[in-house]
């Protein structure tokens, strides 16, 4: 009994050890993968970084893969290599995750994934709150109120303080806003569409224009919200194949990338299915691509490790169908 009992307090401290930042939490095994490799026909007038975010990629792994030198101008009608492999969270049916450190929406409606968004973030001094919430408003052509902490952030930076921001091309909100239960944090479109992809914002979460515009419509109110911080994802298909994703981290949180996955193994009993040579890579790259690092022949999975959602691939949106806002 002793024994037993000091494997718990291990088990604990490692665990702290790991996991150190309120955030995080010891992550699930995933069972989606969605993606893969496609050849992608670069439309007009478009920007290698906008046609990234549009895949949800990073436009560097992108120019690499492509043999892409500065200044990456495109031209319409060549052809990119893309890899879009990513691995799916599971964590709700239906509703949107949020993982932060991969600056990613996942959107899911009935138990079904649909597809993933590009996003901005909360700055590392402002960081987008985890956690539990749901869409308590919707609003098109927002006005934004300026949070005090924003108008006194100006203050001191010497701009311009303001209040209020009618709708219209300043407006930093654009066109669409959808409240969440977190305070003060929204999804909404940006007048700076290039900001997508980073960490930048107040703690709002930033989406390209076009994409809110699309999504907006299939919203509905009190839909669940759930904001994660995974810079490492792991998972194991239901072919038997085990893949790993590593992302930045973007708020420096303590966290243990080699010690997440060996964990993970451990749990799921995977130690022995791994190809540990190839990990190290993995996490080194943080590319945000979800890589096999199956060792041998796969085996199939008789039973489900997490919360996969009912389809494997990814499907895009349907065409259309026909209270004032806060932090930003």
């Amino acid at each position: 009994m002793r024994r037993c009992w000091w494997c718990v307090l291990l088990f604990l401290v490692f665990s702290a050890a790991v996991f150190a930042e309120p955030g995080l939490e010891t992550p699930p095994l995933y069972t989606q993968v969605a993606g893969g490799e496609e050849d992608v026909v670069v439309p007009p007038r478009t920007t290698l970084n906008l046609l990234a975010l549009e895949k949800g990629v990073q436009w560097q792994v992108v120019a690499r893969a492509n043999g892409l030198e500065a200044p990456y101008r495109l031209k319409a009608g060549q052809v990119l290599r893309m890899d879009t492999s990513r691995i799916v969270p599971g964590e709700l049916a239906h509703g949107f995750i949020i993982n932060l450190p991969e600056l990613m929406l996942y959107y899911f409606k009935d138990g079904t994934y649909v597809r993933r968004y590009s996003l901005a973030v909360g700055k590392r001094s402002w960081p987008t709150p985890t956690g539990d919430y749901q869409i308590v408003n919707k609003k098109r052509n927002p006005t934004w109120v300026v949070p005090v902490s924003i108008q006194e952030e100006m203050e001191e930076l010497g701009q311009e303080v303001l209040t209020l921001v009618p709708p219209g091309p300043k407006n930093p909100l654009g066109s669409y806003w959808m409240g969440t239960s977190a305070p003060g944090v929204g999804i909404h479109a940006t007048n700076r569409p290039w900001t997508v992809g980073n960490s930048v914002s107040h703690g709002c979460i930033r989406m390209l224009p076009e994409e809110i515009a699309q999504l907006f419509p299939q919203v509905e109110v009190d839909t669940p919200v759930k904001i994660i911080y995974r810079p490492i994802k792991m998972a194991i298909t239901p072919d038997g194949r085990i893949f790993l994703e590593a992302h930045p981290n973007i708020y420096r949180w303590h966290y243990e990338a080699r010690e997440v996955v060996e964990e993970l193994a451990r749990r799921y009993q995977l130690v022995g299915r791994i190809d540990w040579e190839k990990v190290p890579g993995v996490l080194k790259a943080k590319d945000g691509v979800a890589r096999d690092i199956t060792l041998g022949p796969a085996r199939p999975q008789p039973v489900r490790a997490g919360v996969p959602s009912r389809t494997g691939g990814e499907a895009r949106l349907g065409p259309l169908q026909g209270q004032n806002a806060g932090l930003e």
